[in-house]
């Protein structure tokens, strides 16, 4: 049995791709009869969820503390402590902020060691923009120099740790896995029980932290022209942020506010009742100071629920969205081709469902959380058989 070491700095409850992206291979992992133990940040003063998920969980106090440069030594503490007494096989940075604490221990470890990259994570600190990202950047790198193995989310996050200087032999693809909807028929009609004030709107759903990098202010500019003639479409915005304020003052100065919804953090639930009552996801994400959509989980998400899928050209988004196969690919500064591209979706039923079709036939083949955790699972092993031929060697 192989024992790991979890290390992710973003975890559930936080709903952010990274944190869902950890969970998944936890539990697939554990699953697959790998001994696997997270270490994760505390967001409350007890997670009674932890109990029942099938692998341990061990949460660092002041992990998310307020002041983010606090979050470090409580975290290096915490992790330095697990690996004294659980003595892993490998240990796993799942994110970006991981991968720079276990950077400030990289010459105490004695163990294999994996990083996942995401684009983001390197595209703002490698170099870093500012003082403080300068220096995160510093062990960042270290990790980076010094790990068995990193794992790129895409081939566009692949291509850019090779222009940041990261070490090819290191580098490996292993795209982001998501379960397949294996009961739309079902879920459609609980989510027509579930929420009757939606019956008779057509749905263009968008799930994304409010946060400029996503686009939203574009967006919503193009569902405007797209309800200019079609009064019945309603956009459904899942998400919270900074961005919040703004994005209604733009929805009450359009006088949209009953047919462009910022709805707030949901559970998954809910957001899984949307997918099943939406004909089309639209996220419009550009490039905002050097943050970028390695690959975006929330298309794979939509995709694998049978919808067609409207992004934009940017990062990785072109590698799950197949332009005309499988929905379409935009310019992020365009809302006029935007809401042409949405449009043209709501006015012709015949395409969209070919689109749903194809989209979800592709990330099945693609993007299947099996083929992401049968690919996690040889690393592992590769890596354990490695560590235990060196220490044959040396005996």
């Amino acid at each position: 049995m192989i024992n790991l070491i979890f290390f992710a700095m973003r975890f559930p409850p936080e709903h952010v791709g990274t944190a869902r992206y950890a969970a998944s291979l936890a539990e697939g992992l554990a699953k697959r009869g790998v001994q696997v133990t997270v270490i994760a940040p505390a967001y409350a003063r007890h997670h009674p969820e932890d109990g029942s998920l099938g692998y341990q969980v061990r949460r660092i106090p002041g992990g998310h503390h307020s002041f983010v440069p606090l979050r470090y030594p409580f975290a290096r503490a915490a992790l330095r402590q697990a690996l004294n007494e659980l003595h892993p096989d490998v240990l796993w940075a799942t994110n970006g902020m991981a991968t720079r604490v276990v950077g400030t221990l990289i010459g105490e470890l004695n163990v294999p060691v994996i990083g996942s990259v995401h684009g983001t994570d390197i595209a703002t600190r490698l170099p870093g923009r500012s003082p403080r990202t300068w220096l995160e950047s510093i062990p960042q790198r270290r990790f980076y120099e010094h790990s068995d193995r990193l794992l790129a989310n895409s081939r566009f996050t692949y291509d850019l740790a090779l222009q940041k200087g990261i070490d090819p032999d290191k580098l490996q693809v292993v795209y982001l896995g998501v379960e397949m909807s294996r009961d739309m028929e079902s879920a459609s009609l609980r989510a027509r029980k579930n929420h009757p004030e939606l019956a008779g709107r057509r749905i263009v759903l968008t799930v994304a932290r409010l946060v400029e990098q996503k686009g939203h202010k574009i967006l919503i500019e193009a569902l405007d022209r797209v309800l200019a003639t079609r009064p019945d479409v309603l956009h459904i915005i899942v998400g919270d942020g900074p961005e919040k304020d703004a994005l209604a003052a733009q929805i009450q100065r359009l006088g949209r506010k009953d047919s462009i919804l910022l709805v707030g953090f949901q559970s998954q639930d809910v957001i899984e009742d949307y997918y099943a009552l939406a004909q089309i996801f639209a996220l419009t994400s550009h490039t905002t100071h050097s943050r970028v959509e390695g690959l975006g989980f929330v298309f794979l998400e939509a995709a694998a629920r049978g919808l067609p899928v409207v992004g934009t050209r940017h990062g990785g988004i072109p590698e799950v969205i197949l332009d005309g196969k499988t929905g379409f690919l935009v310019d992020p500064g365009r809302p006029q081709e935007i809401a042409q591209r949405i449009g043209r979706l709501f006015d012709d039923g015949a395409l969209c469902q070919t689109l749903g079709d194809n989209a979800r036939s592709h990330t099945e083949r693609r993007f299947s959380m099996e083929r992401m955790l049968d690919e996690s699972k040889e690393i592992l092993t590769e890596l354990k058989r490695g560590r235990e031929n060196n220490r044959a060697r040396k005996q």
